[in-house]
């Protein structure tokens, strides 16, 4: 896991992407990422 997490924080390093990582941004973005994925289920009987 401290591997992946390395390479997940150079990826974004590289990037200059830490500037739109806050709490706040990260939350709503996982739960509309979640809210998308729920939609393949919504009308499923199984």
């Amino acid at each position: 896991m401290r591997d992946t997490m390395k390479e997940i924080n150079h990826f974004r390093e590289e990037r200059d992407w830490r500037k739109f990582h806050k709490l706040k941004d990260l939350a709503l973005s996982v739960s509309i990422e979640a809210a998308e994925l729920l939609e393949n289920f919504q009308w499923k009987t199984k």
